[in-house]
């Protein structure tokens, strides 16, 4: 009797586990389909007359819209972390320097399904571009240039101004090329890379970008990466612990074009490559649930042998990369967040609130 009475007992309790797994399982999976329900990617993309604009999608690819319409370059687009705007830069004003006809870019913003762009820095003389905006949406970093070096065309510093374009304010103030801002998730620190890692008597061609980070007002600066090959592109992780980052530090010679996408922690120990691919991989851009990360990679080649720039998104380990965009057309600058509502515009566009969001970088734009 007692033992029938323990084989229910048994029984029961293996049901109950198993009907706990399952839930778990369940939770896990139900979590998974939301973060791929409630994320998009925005994107640059030549697909449009060969010309480059904003562009959104599903993490996996699917349901591709179009944010801009300009004859002019748009790209490197960098989302407000309520979601109801959008930075980035664009060449449609068409300043130039008169000494090479050079276009200068200028940040603009527009709502999130690309209606109304506003120039935000209205720059004559400098051309401007990457911006990441702060985690309160007040402010919005962004790097500006200065042409005309002894030594090379420009360099550039890393600017923060008020989110309406306002009170622009110079951070780094350096000689060198200071380029690729990212804010971190809790607001008091902004990481970049720099050239200033140089002998700048001797190594005029010679160049060797590091990862930064900087308090929001520049102080405290840091050399996160110190390495002598070029690092850059930084990317932090939503829970801050972490930066992603672009290197070529595994390039077998001079004429080797492969850099790799790496993560670090935020002290800058511990650099892992997460692609390790002979081709160019960069500028990460992290998942909002830090479970994968979004890059750019030219592995694929189109029909004729040419190389072709696709969106990836592989697992935060550097497993399962996936071709998201697979396009004969260059797609770069992924920028990754959360969609807290979705409706559709009177002109078809996808309207996408965001929640965490970052910038990319592309068409040569450092």
């Amino acid at each position: 009797m007692k033992l029938a009475w323990l084989k229910r007992k048994i029984q029961a309790c293996y049901l109950r586990s198993g009907l706990l797994v399952l839930a778990v399982n369940l939770l896990l999976v139900s979590a998974s389909l939301t973060q791929a329900a409630n994320t998009r990617i925005a994107f640059m993309s030549t697909r449009s007359e060969r010309n480059g604009e904003i562009f959104v999608m599903n993490p996996d690819g699917k349901r591709v819209r179009r944010l801009t319409r300009h004859p002019q370059y748009d790209t490197v687009p960098a989302w407000s972390p309520d979601g109801q705007k959008i930075t980035f830069m664009s060449f449609r004003d068409e300043h130039r320097i008169e000494a090479g006809g050079i276009i200068l870019g200028d940040i603009y913003v527009m709502n999130a399904d690309g209606t109304n762009p506003v120039n935000l820095t209205q720059s004559v003389e400098r051309p401007e571009s990457i911006s990441s905006w702060s985690p309160d949406g007040k402010q919005i970093a962004f790097r500006s240039a200065k042409y005309f070096r002894w030594d090379n065309l420009f360099h550039s510093d890393i600017w923060v101004m008020d989110a309406d374009g306002g009170n622009p304010r110079n951070l780094t103030n350096h000689h060198a090329q200071d380029t690729s801002p990212d804010w971190s998730p809790d607001g008091t620190q902004i990481a970049f890379h720099s050239d200033r890692n140089r002998d700048w008597e001797f190594e005029v061609q010679g160049k060797n970008w590091e990862v930064y980070v900087m308090n929001t007002d520049g102080a405290n600066l840091i050399n996160l990466t110190n390495h002598p090959a070029g690092d850059g592109q930084p990317d932090w992780s939503p829970d801050g612990r972490q930066i992603a980052f672009t290197s070529d530090r595994d390039r077998k010679d001079a004429d080797d074009e492969n850099t790799e996408v790496y993560v670090m922690n935020a002290d800058g120990t511990n650099p892992i490559n997460l692609t390790n691919h002979p081709a160019a991989d960069g500028r990460p851009d992290w998942s909002p649930d830090g479970r994968q990360i979004a890059f750019t990679s030219d592995r694929d080649r189109n029909d004729d042998g040419t190389k072709n720039r696709e969106i990836y998104v592989m697992n935060a380990d550097g497993t399962n990369p996936i071709n998201t965009t697979n396009h004969p057309a260059n797609d770069s600058s992924p920028s990754w967040g959360s969609v807290r509502s979705l409706g559709v515009s009177s002109e078809g566009r996808l309207v996408t609130l965001w929640g965490k969001v970052k910038r990319g970088n592309t068409y040569g734009v450092r």
